[in-house]
């Protein structure tokens, strides 16, 4: 795909999720699946904003790429702590043999990560809002078109996450980062949930509550709080409001 039909192709997409989506989270989850599709070495990406309210909370793809991100937070060490220091895309063809850092490219090359691209989210005269993270599974994944490609949907996706949170004004903007947040933590508990009655990874468990969120045309919030509700508080509500969650 040419850069120009790409652009096209993200934007049309992320002015979609900026209308269907409820919350910050969401359309940083979106960002980062939409990232996958665009840039074709990707197998998994993560967007993090440094915005006070988030404390550089990241959104990944996947688990694997999720442990990253927070082992990448611990230490303050990684190319995305990089990318946010220099305010400039930051990039290892191999991180078998990357000397950077040494404890994150471990981890990532045990995970199967071998190349990583890390792309600030730039707004002029200010720092860094952000930084959005490509990874391939192999060495020197992202050549040629795969840099355009990460690159043009870390401007895109800047645009649309500084557009959404301009809708706000300071004191609504705050309140809706602490729900987010709050969002997330709800989440998280319903993703533990499903993984025990499921035995299944918490990649599997995320999929399967997005799947019940389309499937009810709902929010995936909604979907959460139904999940940490139990059965017996589902079972209770009359048939045209009672979840149909594909677990239960």
């Amino acid at each position: 795909m040419g850069r120009a039909a790409a652009g096209e192709q993200v934007g049309v997409e992320l002015a979609a999720l900026v209308v269907a989506t409820s919350s910050v989270d969401e359309l940083l989850v979106g960002i980062a699946e939409l990232t996958v599709r665009v840039v074709p070495a990707a197998v998994s990406a993560s967007v993090a904003l440094t915005a006070p309210a988030w404390s550089g909370h990241a959104i990944a793809v996947d688990e694997r790429v999720a442990r990253l991100e927070a082992l990448q937070r611990r230490d303050a060490a990684g190319p995305g702590a990089d990318a946010l220091r220099v305010a400039h895309p930051v990039e290892a063809g191999d991180l078998s043999a990357e000397r950077r850092w040494p404890v994150y490219a471990r981890a990532a090359a045990g995970a199967g990560i071998r190349a990583i691209r890390a792309v600030p989210m730039l707004v002029r005269d200010c720092p860094p809002i952000g930084v959005l993270t490509v990874y391939g599974a192999a060495a020197a994944a992202f050549g040629g078109p795969d840099h355009g490609h990460a690159d043009l949907v870390a401007g895109l996706a800047t645009v649309a996450v500084t557009g959404t949170m301009r809708n706000y004004d300071e004191t609504a903007h705050s309140a809706r980062l602490r729900q987010a947040l709050a969002s997330r933590s709800a989440i998280d508990q319903a993703i533990g949930i499903v993984m025990a009655e499921r035995t299944c990874s918490a990649e599997h468990a995320f999929s399967t509550l997005r799947a019940a969120a389309r499937q009810r045309s709902t929010t995936l919030q909604d979907v959460a709080a139904d999940v940490i509700a139990g059965p017996a508080q589902r079972e209770s509500q009359p048939p045209s409001t009672a979840s149909t969650c594909p677990w239960t």
